[in-house]
């Protein structure tokens, strides 16, 4: 059936979240913009709240947005959440002072997050993040969760304290492009993880399977988020999948939302800066915009 993206718009803080009706079965996707908006969770109930999400970006915390998702309501999550890389003992950000890496966009953190957080309190943030991650995704559902490894203190940090316990069915290596390594003690890291997180029932698309573990994609470079995933990486993922609703809780400039329009799918997109939430707005209004475009979502 085909029809427009969801338009979910909400009133002053402490008034009911305004719900559209019914799109037409002759409207094409590419009719309506999604809208950013206030995320208040006194108002909303949990079926309704998903219905009116659908394809539409919601600014606020992710954690606290997916409390009020119903159990097992997602096909399919794919996340890049912040990799705290401010609070380094490397000479790189060296915590947080920028050292080497001085002109990094990451330096300045993100608009509304300043990726520097205690070790510990970071990894209690994440396994959060991940806990309502998994309530909220379906039995034949997967969490694609994509992160950096890095060397802290003389030792490799893998992440593991973050995703043990979790269902971690395969780790997949996206290889990316150049890059520069200040530290003589160990050799240039060109390549991040993707944790596939899945539920019991996950299956791929048919002969998606044929795909390797080592994926190769450039890095985002025309993107003024300052940690971009790039769209190619993320077209692999969902088609690889039989997803009709994708989630990104830390959506960022939108490239999850993008991907997912890009492969008829619907999207949900949780980000607490309304500046990134804004940024998604115009990726996706211009994606939209191209007059090829009419999806068919059911």
């Amino acid at each position: 059936m085909r029809q427009k993206l969801n338009m979910l718009t909400g009133k002053k803080r402490g008034k009911p979240l305004a719900y559209p009706k019914p799109l037409g079965k002759k409207s094409m996707v590419r009719d309506e913009l999604t809208q950013v908006h206030e995320f208040d969770t006194s108002q909303v109930e949990k079926r309704k709240f998903l219905k009116g999400s659908r394809d539409t970006i919601i600014c606020g915390d992710s954690v606290e947005v997916m409390r009020n998702f119903p159990a097992e309501s997602v096909d399919l999550i794919v996340t890049s959440p912040p990799y705290n890389l401010k609070n380094s003992t490397g000479n790189g950000m060296k915590d947080g002072r920028g050292g080497k890496w001085r002109n990094a966009a990451l330096v300045n953190g993100y608009s509304h997050h300043d990726d520097c957080m205690p070790h510990w309190e970071y990894v209690r943030w994440q396994r959060e993040c991940l806990t309502e991650m998994m309530r909220i995704l379906k039995l034949d559902g997967a969490i694609f969760y994509n992160h950096k490894w890095r060397v802290q203190n003389g030792l490799l940090q893998d992440r593991q304290d973050i995703v043990q316990g979790f269902p971690v069915r395969q780790i997949i290596i996206w290889r990316r492009s150049g890059g520069i390594n200040f530290n003589a003690g160990y050799f240039l890291p060109t390549y991040e993880v993707i944790y596939m997180i899945a539920k019991p029932n996950f299956r791929l698309a048919e002969k998606a399977n044929s795909h390797g573990d080592v994926w190769e994609f450039p890095q985002e470079m025309n993107n003024k988020h300052p940690a971009p995933f790039p769209v190619r990486l993320i077209d692999r993922i969902i088609s690889c999948t039989n997803a009709k609703l994708v989630l990104d809780p830390f959506v960022g400039s939108g490239t999850t939302a993008i991907s997912a329009i890009r492969n008829n799918r619907h999207f949900i997109g949780i980000d607490i800066s309304p500046v990134y939430c804004r940024m998604a707005r115009d990726r996706i209004k211009k994606q939209l915009s191209e007059p090829t475009l009419e999806l068919e979502l059911s």
